[in-house]
């Protein structure tokens, strides 16, 4: 009996070294900068437009061109987001390639997956292969595998709906266009996918965020339709209660810091973000919105810029926030754009490092004290004196170059300093 369980200890350890030998790798094979892929972002506004007529026609079929340089402009983006991660897109007559090599091991032997998808042209989605490290797969098969367990994650047919709704895939020289079947039956499968788990603290968070929206509804500031006012005037009377409720028995500053963040993500940024935090009728009868935006530095759009990296930041990472807001910057350099702007980008990385210490365990409490003892939009927002913006995309690269040159950085690390001179986040 002992040679029998070794035995097959022993076959299945060959068995994982195997795998393992196929599937990773020392060097990877998409080698590309981000900050040479992302240079061409502004590029990535017509698209955007383009998908956002494509919701709006829901019920109707559609065309959409994507150019080899904007979908390589979006595979940038996801490595500045994740920077272990690097992607390529490929263009050829009859098929196209995503490759994506993913660092799992950063020590002195670095170890990558390198993955490379083929699709082929032609009605619906065509997967030719699938190649992970020296490992070939079939693609329907693995499009197959990959659609069950999306399914299976989401409780949702939205795996399926999506592949459904690609009708055909056409490509000539470097533009590739996708028909679209109408929309709206994925739109309503992604509607449907439970943002939240069903536990009792994702519920709590729902009962604390309506309670943040109840308040933020009530507070007197908005109820003239003139002037502005700062964001510190709303978060103030917000971190009172949350500090107040944290410290009852049972209280969890964390809990409370996320609430609100989401609570002003949704009241003062846009409703949409409610759905981070699922459907919310059963204790509050109606979202409500701010009459007007608050602002940061007089600015409305630096408050919206703020807010909206904080809310991003709860949904994900914080490299993913400042991305985000790195990649928009980049876009706007176009024409028609409002131009680069590091006031923006500080405005960004504020919101994104504001919530990063809100929602951790050893932060949450002091994020609280110090936002009502200082009660200054200085407290968390660093001065935007001497930062450039409105930079079209020749006037950034004849004093920038790109992202990632030492005169790129040197601003970012400038910005940073402001922020950890101010009182919260040093």
């Amino acid at each position: 009996m002992r040679k029998i369980i070794r035995y097959i200890l022993l076959s299945t350890f060959l068995l994982v070294a195997l795998l393992l030998a196929l599937l990773l790798e020392l060097s990877p094979d998409v080698t590309e900068q981000s900050s040479t892929q992302i240079d061409n972002a502004e590029t990535v506004n017509t698209l955007l437009q383009d998908v956002r007529f494509v919701f709006r026609k829901r019920y109707n079929s559609h065309t959409l061109d994507v150019s080899e340089m904007q979908a390589n402009s979006l595979a940038g983006f996801i490595q500045r987001a994740k920077n272990q991660a690097a992607a390529n897109i490929s263009y050829d007559k009859r098929q196209f390639t995503i490759s994506i090599s993913y660092k799992i091991f950063d020590t002195l032997i670095d170890v990558f997956v390198n993955v490379h998808v083929v699709v082929n042209e032609g009605s619906g989605v065509d997967v030719d292969t699938v190649r992970v490290g020296a490992l070939n797969l079939p693609g329907n098969w693995v499009l197959s595998m990959a659609e069950l367990a999306a399914n299976r994650y989401t409780k949702t047919k939205v795996a399926s709906t999506a592949i459904e709704s690609i009708d055909k895939i056409d490509l000539e020289g470097n533009i590739l266009t996708l028909s679209l079947n109408p929309l709206d039956g994925l739109l309503r499968d992604i509607k449907n996918i439970e943002t939240g788990t069903l536990d009792d603290n994702s519920q709590l968070l729902k009962i604390r965020v309506a309670h943040y929206l109840r308040m933020l509804d009530g507070m007197y500031v908005n109820a003239s339709g003139v002037g502005t006012y700062s964001l510190n005037t709303l978060l103030v009377p917000l971190m009172i209660e949350a500090q107040a409720m944290s410290n009852l028995v049972g209280g969890s500053a964390t809990l409370e810091n996320e609430a609100v963040l989401l609570a002003l993500s949704i009241y003062a940024g846009h409703r949409r973000f409610a759905t981070i935090v699922g459907n919310l009728d059963f204790a509050i009868e109606k979202i409500p919105q701010a009459r007007r935006k608050p602002s940061l530095a007089n600015r409305q759009d630096l408050s919206q810029h703020f807010i909206f990296s904080a809310a991003i930041k709860l949904l994900s990472e914080q490299g993913i926030s400042i991305a985000v807001g790195e990649f928009k910057e980049l876009m706007d350099r176009g024409q028609g754009g409002s131009g680069y702007s590091f006031v923006d980008l500080a405005a960004d990385m504020a919101g994104a490092q504001f919530a990063a210490l809100a929602v951790s365990p050893e932060t949450a409490e002091r994020v609280q004290q110090i936002v009502i003892s200082v009660n200054r939009e200085n407290a968390f927002f660093p001065a935007i004196d001497n930062l450039e913006e409105g930079m079209s995309k020749n006037e950034f690269a004849i004093k920038y170059k790109q992202v990632d040159s030492k005169e790129y950085l040197a601003v970012v690390s400038m910005i940073d300093k402001r922020l950890h001179s101010l009182p919260l986040y040093y």
